[in-house]
């Protein structure tokens, strides 16, 4: 971080537009954030797809933007939990939501994949220390990784109806890590950012077998015209044919297109 940053990393404003607007930002994170530009189609659905008093794992949290919509759709009786390995990204987080007084919502420093263990989290040498560039196996910081399934076991996080996945390529492994939660959990749904064609197409085929009803944004069909490169990566939703999901909310997810 470059010590103009740091100078005014505790400077902060109301965002302007968007779902958010009226939250306190941190005025070091782009303007992107300010005036709804943040991956707008999903931001949008997201507070047509939640329901007051549910419990949210927004795994890869980033600096928590899609956090403070999630806390506020799901209320004061839901709970959020937001798991962010990258320390720099995590200190952002907790910043936005304590300016923010989002008491629904609990940081967990851990990356989420398919088992328990210690990996090496980061970037790679022509990516530079992008926060978002960032993933499991990349050089920069030892990170503790849990697996979904163990930590509800375990009792450190309360078991989700809601999943917001954004792994950098740690998707497959992560929901692989979630078996015993995809076969119980009849309210479950699913928004899954995928990052190669690859991933996104054993994703989907892990997803159907599983039982879910599977709805790709537009921008999938961006992505395999012009590869996942051109536009980092592209969402899909799952969810149980015995969760209400309206029409409208399946439609604005279909229509989300290359902003994300």
């Amino acid at each position: 971080m470059s010590l103009l940053k740091k100078l005014f990393l505790h400077v902060r404003l109301q965002i302007r537009r968007g779902p958010n607007q009226g939250r306190l930002w941190s005025v070091t994170t782009g303007k992107n954030y300010f005036y709804g530009r943040f991956v707008p189609g999903k931001a949008a659905c997201l507070t047509q797809l939640l329901h007051a008093g549910e419990t949210v794992w927004d795994i890869g949290a980033h600096r928590g933007y899609t956090v403070l919509i999630e806390s506020q759709a799901i209320g004061p009786g839901g709970r959020c939990v937001a798991f962010e390995p990258n320390p720099q990204n995590r200190h952002l987080l907790g910043l936005h939501v304590k300016w923010n007084c989002t008491a629904n919502v609990t940081i967990l420093p851990y990356a989420v994949s398919g088992a328990d263990g210690e990996l090496s989290f980061g970037w790679e040498d022509h990516q530079g220390a992008s926060s978002i560039s960032s993933h499991l196996g990349g050089k920069g910081w030892k990170v503790p990784v849990r697996h979904v399934d163990g930590l509800i076991a375990s009792g450190e996080a309360p078991a989700p109806t809601v999943l917001k996945i954004d792994v950098e390529g740690a998707e497959l492994e992560l929901l692989r890590g979630a078996a015993r939660l995809l076969a119980h959990e009849p309210n479950l749904l699913i928004i899954l950012s995928t990052h190669t064609a690859e991933l996104h197409d054993s994703c989907c085929t892990l997803l159907r077998t599983a039982g879910f009803v599977i709805i790709e944004t537009s921008a999938v069909a961006l992505a395999r015209a012009e590869g996942w490169a051109s536009l980092g990566d592209v969402d899909l939703l799952a969810y149980r044919p015995t969760r209400t999901v309206s029409p409208a909310a399946q439609a604005a997810f279909a229509a989300i297109g290359r902003p994300g």
